[in-house]
């Protein structure tokens, strides 16, 4: 049964925490599509044609309790439901600040620290002012339709299941973690659910979170159970979201700086440790190198071609068990000693990156003396849960490792040290996204644990590195807070243009909800070999990306593609090596809580225009990219928002100044890079 909240009944200021009850009374919507209740306020009973009594819905009201507490400068938590255990999203459990409470008559004003909250009586909702008094959100209770039913309840509780809308009135809605279909996503439907998104044109997300920004604030479902959020779709100028779970726990920022925002957001979810210097450069893999002798070869090609490189990556050939399975057994047939290898690639300047995912294989030797051990996750007769959500080569189900449990995160990490002492750099945290809904996690209430996989399989991955100096991974799954555990990758992107596109939109929207270091498959990961110019123009892109990763079913390395591709290829790793001192000063960003790859929005929040930006970015403040999205060898006519300011492109060195459009066109030897005029770029 739906029940929708029409009623401020009472209120209590406990210590910082302001109590409110609320009366929520059976709802159900009309012929018309708002929602009915026995409450009659707003309905217009002149209108021509309506019954002169509305039905009322059967059963009974109930009380609701929301709280709301200021958590920082600008930082409102709205709690209803029970309380739920942590999660391990928040990085510390936020202490509430001191408020005061003014009775208004029709309904309240909270005051806390850079906000103010209204509360308003009847019929129920809620206003958030910044610092200023800004609108930084309010509930959509007053969007209606003509019979003067509301359309978006500002919460109602579909069965125990909390449902918020909020106001947008037709402004940019970004965020929402790796979302590949658009950047601003306003008409669109979403379901936040960790998926194995095999690729980025399904409409699924490796990393989704519930984070967003519209319309002057930030906010933030503190939650690992699925939400549905229907941005505007089913009311254009309201966002509504649904939790599957019985706690709505919500954290709004309210503030008119988006960078601002996520300083405060990531100050509750943890941000970016700056990763090595290493990290910065060229990292080069291909699903799959077979054997050592194999990716030695690739080294030498490396150092004989002049093209600087940091880091060669391995798939799961380096395994004896390799498909769907990790148990660290490693292949001396193929690789021989590790020590060994990782010596000899160190001997060429490289370092060894190494796949695995959390999953076992039955025909694995671990996967008995994990279930043994109590290291898998079970059902309730004791047996294996199998992986979802991903198909298995040969139909045996693969069971997974339950990272939940303290035990079994330091057996896991036990399982790294072997390679880590051998010298091994960096673990490619792939997968993750295959816990059954409702599966018994260790620690995790079953609502929340599919999202929250891989947040534990990560922080565990991370920790074994950290023991050894090298806490970096590379990780496809993710959730709010994922920035804690740098870097991620946007998944199987295939190799074509619109494989491009969707990967950069996808990178723009997490920057704004899991913002610190991100990246991508140069090339495309599959859908074929893609042509030499397609790899031209995303070797670009991927070059002044965060990190720099070439990896795809197919060759990615740069002589693949023929001489003119190599010479293109060169020639931006070089220039991404030239980069690295100020990729370094943007390590500080990040681990201020700022993303790398920023879009336009982010740093000119007051540019109409910069808002739909979504096929150019900003690699830090200063630097303004602008990959071409082609396959043809030859010019191609570029069009561009250039935002407010005085650039200089760093390739042609000529000027611009802004906001202007620019019309270029561009070879495939180059594409648009335009620093501020007053960037000391270093030798």
């Amino acid at each position: 049964m739906t029940h929708l909240v029409t009623t401020l009944m009472s209120w209590q200021l406990d210590g910082p925490t302001l109590r409110l009850t609320l009366l929520a009374e059976p709802a159900e919507r009309s012929h018309t599509g708002g929602w009915l209740t026995a409450a009659a306020d707003g309905v217009e009973t002149t209108l021509p044609n309506l019954p002169p009594h509305l039905p009322v819905p059967a059963g009974a009201a109930a009380p609701r309790e929301l709280t709301v507490e200021v958590v920082d400068d600008g930082v409102v938590r709205f709690r209803s439901g029970p309380d739920l255990p942590p999660l391990g999203v928040l990085v510390a459990e936020p202490a509430p600040r001191p408020v005061e409470v003014l009775d208004t008559g029709d309904g309240l004003v909270l005051s806390g620290p850079g906000v103010a909250v209204r509360v308003r009586a009847r019929p129920f909702g809620v206003t958030v002012l910044g610092e200023g008094g800004h609108l930084a959100a309010r509930t959509a209770e007053h969007v209606r339709q003509t019979d003067g039913l509301p359309l978006a309840p500002a919460l109602r509780f579909d069965g125990p299941h909390p449902v918020l809308a909020l106001a947008v009135d037709g402004r940019p809605v970004h965020g929402f973690g790796e979302q590949f279909a658009a950047f601003d996503l306003r008409g669109r439907s979403l379901v936040l659910r960790v998926a194995d998104a095999m690729g980025t044109a399904t409409g699924l997300a490796y990393k989704p979170a519930p984070v967003w920004h519209a319309a002057g604030h930030l906010g933030f479902l503190h939650t690992g159970a699925v939400v549905d959020a229907d941005v505007g779709q089913a009311v254009p100028d309201a966002l509504v979201l649904g939790v599957r779970d019985a706690t709505l726990d919500l954290f709004l920022v309210a503030h008119p700086d988006p960078r601002e925002r996520l300083r405060r957001y990531t100050a509750l979810t943890g941000r970016a440790p700056e990763p090595p210097d290493w990290a910065l450069g060229f990292w080069l893999g291909r699903c799959r190198y077979r054997s050592a002798a194999q990716m030695l070869e690739v080294a030498d090609r490396l150092v004989a071609e002049g093209i600087p490189a940091d880091v060669l990556h391995c798939d799961p050939d380096w395994l004896r068990v390799d498909r769907l399975n990790c148990d660290f057994d490693w292949n001396t047939d193929r690789f021989g000693d590790p020590a060994a290898f990782v010596a000899a690639l160190a001997r060429r300047g490289l370092r060894l990156s190494l796949w695995e995912l959390p999953y076992l294989d039955p025909a694995s030797p671990l996967h008995a003396e994990a279930l043994a051990a109590g290291h898998l996750v079970v059902d309730a007769a004791g047996e294996p849960v199998p992986v979802t959500g991903t198909p298995t080569p040969d139909g045996r189900p693969r069971a997974l490792v339950d990272l939940g449990a303290p035990a079994t995160r330091e057996w896991w990490a036990k399982l790294h040290r072997p390679l880590l002492d051998a010298g091994v750099a960096v673990f490619k945290t792939d997968f993750g996204e295959g816990l059954p809904d409702g599966a018994a996690l260790t620690g995790v209430p079953p609502a929340h644990a599919h999202n929250l996989y891989p947040l534990r399989y990560h922080s565990a991955v991370a920790a074994a590195g950290s023991d050894h100096g090298a806490g970096l991974i590379w990780a496809r799954a993710g959730w709010a807070g994922s920035q804690r555990y740098p870097t991620g990758w946007a998944g199987d992107a295939a190799a074509t243009v619109d494989g491009m596109r969707a990967t950069l939109r996808g990178g723009l929207n997490a920057a704004l909800s899991i913002p610190g270091w991100w990246s991508h498959d140069i090339g495309g990961f599959s859908a074929g070999t893609g042509s030499p110019a397609l790899y031209a123009r995303w070797l670009q892109f991927g070059a002044l990306s965060p990190m720099m990763r070439a990896h795809g079913l197919y060759p990615r390395e740069p002589w693949a593609f023929g001489p003119r591709v190599l010479d293109i290829a060169r020639e931006f790793i070089r220039l991404r090596y030239r980069l690295r001192p100020y990729l370094r000063r943007l390590a500080a960003d990040a681990a201020a809580g700022l993303p790398v790859l920023r879009p336009l929005a982010l740093e000119f929040p007051d540019d109409p225009d910069a808002a739909a930006v979504d096929d150019a970015f900003l690699l830090g403040p200063d630097l303004y990219v602008v990959p071409v999205f082609s396959d043809a060898t030859e010019p191609v006519r570029r069009t561009y928002h250039l935002p407010a300011g005085e650039w200089r492109d760093l390739l042609t060195g000529e000027e611009r100044v802004g906001p202007a459009r620019v019309v270029e066109h561009v070879p495939l030897e180059r594409i648009p890079l335009l620093a501020r005029t007053d960037l000391e770029m270093s030798p």
